[in-house]
């Protein structure tokens, strides 16, 4: 059977790697092999790996830029897709901004401000890809990627053959760091409005976001982002609910929570993703006793739970 699926992923002229490690992939610097790995490079490849996909009954992961992500040591038994070539572009017609899905977040919201657009400089300096920002409704205090958002294009995983398919933001269950899109959807490209505005004010407004995160996050080191979403029941956020539980420096193996901000852990010393769990368990563990709050992820977790 997997020579057949391989077989015919060539037969379509797809290229399909066998067992890619994908700690190659992510942020962290941590996964094991995917028993497929392919490189999808427009909408009609697109379709067709995802068709085949079905055919053979494999599982699918969608991966991005793999900024926040945990993957298991074991890696992931099915087809792991990475958008490349035409999903790296952005368009622009006045205050209309088209990005495809695999366009680097800094990259888009560079060339929004190089057209005096703005909207989107809040977000500046959250790694990752468009797709991957939109499925988690990646954010800050003040700000979403959905904020700006008219609508995406989108393939579904389960029904490849209906093509693309418009999901206005009404249609979208955007929550926080949500969106209801994930294992559902392969998202092609997100279409945003943004306002006309003085292109030199905007640069100020970059420098000054980036400035903010290279003082508060450990910018240069294997991490994922924020590991849990801030409670909704206090006013205290994760990282300072962490931190008052005394866990800052606090490592199991190879995984530690930063010193600079207590809601990121860092691969330190050659970490396992068993040791980010460990540390993730242990962190709620001690959370919840302190403060009888649950901390829940933001990450999400591929072929591993929690």
């Amino acid at each position: 059977m997997e020579n057949n699926i391989v077989a015919t992923f060539k037969k379509h002229n797809i290229n399909v790697i066998l067992n890619e490690k994908l700690n190659k992939h992510t942020t962290l610097n941590i996964g094991g092999p995917a028993k497929y790995f392919v490189y999808v490079e427009n909408v009609l490849q697109l379709i067709d790996v995802l068709s085949i996909t079905k055919f053979y009954n494999e599982k699918i992961f969608v991966i991005g830029a793999g900024s926040n992500l945990l993957v298991s040591d074991k890696g992931f038994d099915g087809v792991v897709i990475k958008l490349k070539k035409d999903f790296c572009t952005v368009n622009i017609e006045e205050e209309k901004v088209v990005a495809y899905s695999a366009t680097m977040l800094p990259s888009l919201i560079n060339t929004s401000v190089e057209n005096s657009l703005a909207g989107l400089e809040e977000l500046f300096g959250i790694p990752g890809s468009v797709g991957g920002a939109i499925i988690m409704n990646a954010g800050t205090k003040t700000a979403t990627i959905s904020d700006c958002l008219e609508y995406i294009e989108v393939v579904k995983i389960d029904d490849p053959e209906q093509g693309i398919i418009k999901l206005y933001k009404e249609q979208i269950d955007f929550g926080y760091r949500n969106s209801g899109l994930q294992n559902k959807y392969v998202i092609v490209s997100a279409h945003f409005r943004l306002k006309k505005e003085d292109k030199e004010l905007l640069k100020k407004r970059l420098n000054e976001v980036l400035l903010q995160r290279i003082q508060t996050q450990p910018l240069g080191t294997f991490n994922a982002g924020c590991i849990f979403k801030n409670p909704y029941e206090t006013e205290l956020t994760a990282a300072k609910l962490i931190e008052s539980a005394g866990l800052k420096g606090f490592s199991i193996g190879g995984a530690c929570v930063s010193e600079k901000h207590a809601n990121f852990i860092i691969n330190k010393n050659n970490a396992t993703c068993e040791d980010f769990i460990n540390l993730i368990r242990h962190i709620i563990k001690v959370v919840k006793e302190k403060y009888n709050i649950e901390l829940q992820p933001e990450i999400t977790f591929v072929g591993v739970e929690l």
